[in-house]
């Protein structure tokens, strides 16, 4: 610990001189670097994922009962795609319920950051429940917001096969397209949404970022950046405080 004051050199501990940092930032005069590993990231996800499905919250889950073209939420609307559906529960009204089924795995490049999404996905009409596993495949960017990271994502493909179905067979195919229209219109817009209002980094009160980078490299990605202390209102009011001045020895 030590009392910081322009144009003074300070005593550091022997040991901590030869001390290398553990950021490697490619512009050195950098202040800070904040590295995050895709394997942490994944932990994360997991360590989420278990703490959601036992306390039994919604966050990953999503009922669509509203899109662009609500014709798409009445078996009416199906009728050429899956006849079945039809025949048995004409001109009903469906929801979509969308859930992760095991955490998303996000790789990191030195281009590009990867994600892939595991999705169930449940037609709820009445009682003709329909389970479709979805796999989304994204990728997106990132950008620092003040103190927040945030960014967007885009698809570039997803895969669909079918569980288990009530009402027999049908044909992924036809519904592909329009679960892909699905994903375009109304997931993607609200997810990015979210992102866009930034998730906080690991920055001590009363600092801000200043002429921050990022830099993806392979499975990691590292934050680099000036900072720019903004004393709040209370270090204000005792600023008259005499401080005693020393170095760490």
């Amino acid at each position: 610990m030590g009392y910081l004051q322009q144009g003074k050199n300070f005593l550091f501990p022997y040991h901590l001189k030869n001390l290398q940092p553990s950021v490697l930032c490619p512009d050195q005069s950098k202040m800070l670097g904040i590295s995050q590993d895709e394997a942490v990231l994944y932990y994360d996800n997991v360590m989420l994922h278990i703490h959601v499905s036992y306390s039994r919250t919604e966050f990953m889950q999503w009922i669509v009962d509203k899109v662009p073209d609500q014709s798409l939420l009445n078996t009416a609307g199906w009728r050429f795609i899956i006849p079945q559906l039809y025949k048995k529960y004409p001109k009903d009204d469906m929801n979509l319920n969308i859930s992760l089924s095991s955490p998303p795995v996000v790789r990191i490049s030195e281009h590009n950051i990867d994600a892939t999404a595991y999705v169930d996905l449940i037609i709820d009409v009445l009682e003709a429940d329909k389970v479709i596993p979805v796999v989304i495949r994204g990728s997106g960017s990132v950008k620092i917001l003040g103190n927040k990271l945030g960014g967007s994502v885009k698809l570039n493909d997803f895969t669909m096969s079918l569980k288990w179905s009530q009402i027999g067979n049908l044909h992924m195919n036809l519904i592909q397209p329009i679960m892909w229209t699905a994903i375009q219109t109304v997931f993607l817009p609200y997810l990015n949404a979210h992102l866009g209002q930034g998730f906080p980094l690991p920055i001590i009160h009363g600092f801000t970022l200043k002429n921050g980078e990022i830099i993806c490299s392979n499975s990691g990605i590292t934050i680099c950046s000036d900072v720019m202390y903004t004393p709040s209102r209370m270090v204000k009011s005792y600023a008259q405080i005499p401080v005693s001045r020393f170095a760490a020895m």
